[in-house]
């Protein structure tokens, strides 16, 4: 709000780009120094004086509006002071769209994430695609964008080669009737046993082009099911069932859902067509033994993609060269986001390059956010593999430990709103690049930057108007002069929300989102402990705090709901 009109000043005066602007603007450490500072440093090289004389030049030529007072400068610094009466009268009229905008215009933007393989369980390797793709659902949503959030599983590659033939040999048919997920993990493992490989994400990857003999026996059995066999295609039906109700779990108990979910098997024969026009344009070559590659960089032969394999069966890139395309053809989407591990980059960087060189406009919408690992450290969770870290397994345990948590400190809550939520903050206050370093006894702290500290924020000021329900504090006059130092600072938060949200869209990053709430909880509580809201002495100013106390409700209500964390009254 406040931030934007500096921007837009700043912008006309100093030339720099609004995108540049938002990086450097800063808040004075002092209020008495201003609301907002742009540090003049960054211009002076290029101006050819000193920053406190650039900064002193600006002051004469820049003029306050309405929404910022005054301008003066202070050494190096440009230092803005808002109209904070301004600030406090819309702050204190906000409702639930607070923060949403009609920037979008319902321009679409597809979401490809979670996009487990069926087979096998969901690990801990999937929470980050899944919960940060929910989340830019929701920010894209609120932004009045049309997004499309996809599930591409993967239904179809060597790890189902595998598992038919794993089912074929060994299936133990009361197991799967009792436990799905738990014995399509059994058949993978013991298959992969065989063929002397380790059960690892992206092992399927290395393995496309390589020749054994049981890796041989599952690219015969895909090879039938691509061709339509009716026993195999059977068997691969009962697996896609077994396992969807394993994700299906998953999902109910984070409450992410999808506007479609299809498999990467649909996309195999428009892939292949593809692949037969980028031979026609002598953009792939075709090797000796029948594979058909490209070579990405012209400049490094060793830079060779397969997009498919020798026996003609699809390979990975053969199913996203197929779906990019139905997609934009079904959608025709303004931007399009992969949310992969960081690891893909090359593939998807491939991807792109091959759309590219086909012709395909779409290309310059498509953008691949990368992320980063979950550790866990020491800690060690029981799982029914020993090396796998089950999804389902994690998300239990946190919602047990939750529910410790929530008995010993003897408050109220609810322990699967305390425990998801927990998860998802943890993961969403890193910049998705980053590795996360996941722990119980962090995740679920009442203290300091986690989701439990938040939820507990957002209850103490539900208990404050929960205590006023008979004071009519939404019609009553209030005072705004004279605010103090603890109102201002909670009044200049609550107004940053909706730039947060446009940028947290822009970038792709939820972790803004994240960690501004949990300055806006930082604002609340120190109001909180420094401004006595209920009083009988002066109803103007009960009022004035009561307002601010519901104003913050709603904002903090809203950023965390883009987050995919819940919310209670009591806690």
């Amino acid at each position: 709000m406040f931030k934007e009109e500096v921007i837009k000043l700043l912008e006309k005066e100093t030339r720099l780009k609004r995108e540049e602007l938002i990086n450097l603007i800063e808040i004075p450490p002092n209020p008495q120094l201003g609301d907002f500072a742009f540090p003049c440093f960054i211009l002076s090289k290029k101006e050819k004086k000193a920053p406190n004389q650039i900064a002193e030049h600006f002051a004469k030529q820049i003029k306050p509006t309405k929404e910022i007072e005054s301008i003066k400068a202070t050494g190096p610094y440009l230092n803005f002071f808002i109209n904070k009466k301004m600030a406090a009268e819309k702050i204190l009229k906000i409702n639930s769209n607070y923060g949403k905008s009609s920037l979008g215009k319902k321009h679409k933007v597809v979401i490809d994430f979670s996009a487990p393989n069926i087979g096998k369980p969901m690990h801990i390797g999937h929470i980050r695609s899944t919960i940060l793709g929910d989340s830019l659902m929701r920010i894209y949503n609120f932004l009045n964008y049309d997004p499309i959030g996809i599930n591409y599983l993967g239904d179809t590659g060597l790890h189902i080669g595998k598992l038919i033939v794993a089912y074929e040999l060994w299936l133990d048919k009361q197991a799967l009737k009792k436990d799905p997920v738990g014995e399509l993990l059994r058949l993978y493992v013991k298959f992969c046993a065989e063929e002397k490989s380790k059960v690892e994400e992206g092992a399927d990857a290395d393995e496309e082009f390589t020749n054994n003999e049981w890796t041989d026996r599952a690219k015969d059995k895909l090879k039938l099911l691509e061709l339509g066999d009716k026993k195999t295609h059977k068997i691969w039906e009962e697996i896609e069932k077994a396992s969807g109700k394993g994700f299906d779990k998953v999902y109910d108990l984070l409450n992410v859902n999808f506007s479609e979910t299809t498999g990467q098997s649909k996309f195999s024969q428009k892939g292949k067509d593809i692949v037969m026009i980028a031979l026609e344009k002598g953009i792939a070559r075709r090797e000796a033994d029948g594979a058909v590659y490209v070579q990405v960089d012209k400049t490094n032969p060793d830079s060779k993609k397969y997009i498919l394999r020798s026996n003609q069966t699809a390979s990975y890139i053969t199913q996203d060269l197929g779906a990019a395309v139905e997609r934009y053809k079904k959608y025709k989407f303004d931007k399009m986001i992969y949310v992969t591990d960081f690891r893909q980059s090359g593939h998807f960087s491939a991807l792109f390059t091959i759309l590219k060189t086909l012709g395909y406009d779409f290309t310059s919408k498509m953008n691949h956010l990368g992320f980063g690992t979950v550790k866990f450290g020491n800690e060690i969770i029981a799982s029914r593999t020993g090396n796998i870290i089950l999804l389902e397994d994690v998300l239990n345990k946190t919602v047990e430990k939750a529910k410790e948590e929530i008995k010993k400190r003897k408050t109220k809550g609810n322990p699967t709103k305390v425990g998801v939520g927990a998860v998802k903050y943890i993961i969403l206050k890193n910049e998705p690049i980053k590795d996360v370093q996941f722990s119980w006894e962090s995740a679920l702290s009442f203290e300091g930057n986690t989701g439990p500290y938040l939820q507990y924020s957002y209850a103490r000021a539900s208990s404050i108007i929960k205590k006023a329900k008979n004071k009519n504090f939404n019609k009553g006059k209030v005072k705004l002069e004279n605010l103090d130092n603890f109102e201002v600072a909670l009044i200049k938060k609550i107004s940053d929300f909706p730039e947060i949200v446009i940028q947290a869209g822009d970038k792709m990053n939820p972790a803004l989102i994240a960690n501004y709430s949990h300055e806006l909880c930082q604002s609340f509580n120190e109001f909180y402990h420094n401004c006595p809201v209920l009083s009988d002495k002066d109803k103007m100013q009960e009022a004035l705090r009561l307002r601010l106390v519901d104003s913050f409700r709603t904002t903090l209500q809203n950023a965390l709901n883009l987050l995919g964390i819940e919310t209670m009254e009591e806690m």
